[in-house]
């Protein structure tokens, strides 16, 4: 009988790395569900789940003991009974952090560049795109709402950059040398206040449900741009849209929205102020791998009873 059985729940194409796994951890019985039958039938005496876990198998998952989740956003799996357990819960925020940052960057300098307009005359087959009106990021100041992993590297990068960086955490901790200034959730009227651009870095929890509304979107200067990398539910929708069509701000750059996936008739797709990806800042090649190094060590550290990497903390959402 097996010491451990451990459901890879969204593994199914990567055989490889299963056996590698199995090969690693021999005294471990690891299950690849191909249905949801066969899931249902190993949650009673499954111990961990890699991947998504259906909420309507928690109450047979009697020996549950761990949840590895694949993503650093762990929303939908903080169920009312999951946070109430002992269940351990961890995430792979600390995997992203370099696409992510990346990928706001790549936003930020699309507005600057005014590449929307250059694209859109590149299919047009015109020369010189009208009105083309770029400016430099250098000088401009970023304000980073949750300066986590992903938003420290942003924050590092833009630095280098020269630009001007406001960080807000929950718990500010001691400032690094990247920001110029950091500040806790009472900052953040302030922050958005001095913030030529905006990016929403933090997780989805009670908190930052609803956070940026009408009285943010006002508070930030009409030549300012806001980015959206956490979950589309922090910004309100409908006042974020009056925002962009109206001037409160000059323009957006969405990797996630409210709702999601955006519907085809969703004005935002059409807004010549508004990027959205489509939820792909945290693609990027090696990241199955990458996943499955912090997997492979996170068993390890669970079978030798040390402290688990990443852990969430259930209560605070992240």
């Amino acid at each position: 009988m097996a010491e451990l059985t451990v459901v890879l729940s969204t593994w199914s194409e990567r055989r490889d790395k299963v056996e590698q796994l199995r090969h690693r951890f021999s005294q471990i019985e690891f299950v690849v569900p191909s249905n949801d039958a066969e899931y249902a039938e190993v949650m009673p005496r499954a111990h961990v789940v890699v991947g998504r876990l259906p909420q309507e198998l928690l109450p047979q998952a009697r020996n549950l003991r761990w949840i590895q989740n694949q993503g650093a956003g762990v929303d939908r799996l903080l169920t009312p009974e999951v946070i109430a357990s002992d269940v351990i819960v961890t995430n792979a925020q600390s995997l992203h952090a370099a696409q992510i940052s990346e990928h706001v960057l790549t936003m930020m300098l699309c507005f600057a560049r005014d590449f929307r307009k250059i694209l859109q005359a590149q299919r047009d087959h015109v020369w010189r795109p009208p009105e083309f009106d770029p400016f430099c990021l250098g000088g401009q100041s970023l304000g980073v709402v949750g300066a986590g992993g992903i938003g420290s590297a942003l924050a590092e990068k833009a630095h280098h950059l020269d630009m001007r960086v406001i960080g807000l955490r929950r718990r500010p901790k001691e400032k690094p040398s990247y920001l110029d200034k950091l500040v806790g959730s009472d900052g953040l009227h302030d922050l958005l206040r001095q913030s030529d651009h905006v990016a929403v870095c933090c997780p989805l929890t009670a908190a930052t449900t609803g956070l940026i509304g009408e009285e943010e979107l006002h508070a930030m200067k009409p030549s300012a741009y806001i980015y959206n990398i956490g979950r589309g539910r922090i910004i309100q929708a409908e006042p974020l849209l009056t925002a962009l069509k109206e001037g409160w701000i000059a323009g957006a750059g969405l990797d996630v929205t409210d709702p999601e996936p955006l519907p085809p008739d969703s004005e935002l797709w059409d807004m010549p102020n508004v990027i959205v990806t489509q939820h792909t800042s945290g693609t990027a090649p090696h990241n199955d791998d990458r996943f499955f190094d912090l997997l492979e060590e996170n068993i390890g550290r669970f079978l030798s009873g040390e402290p688990l990497l990443n852990v969430v903390d259930k209560e605070a959402g992240y």
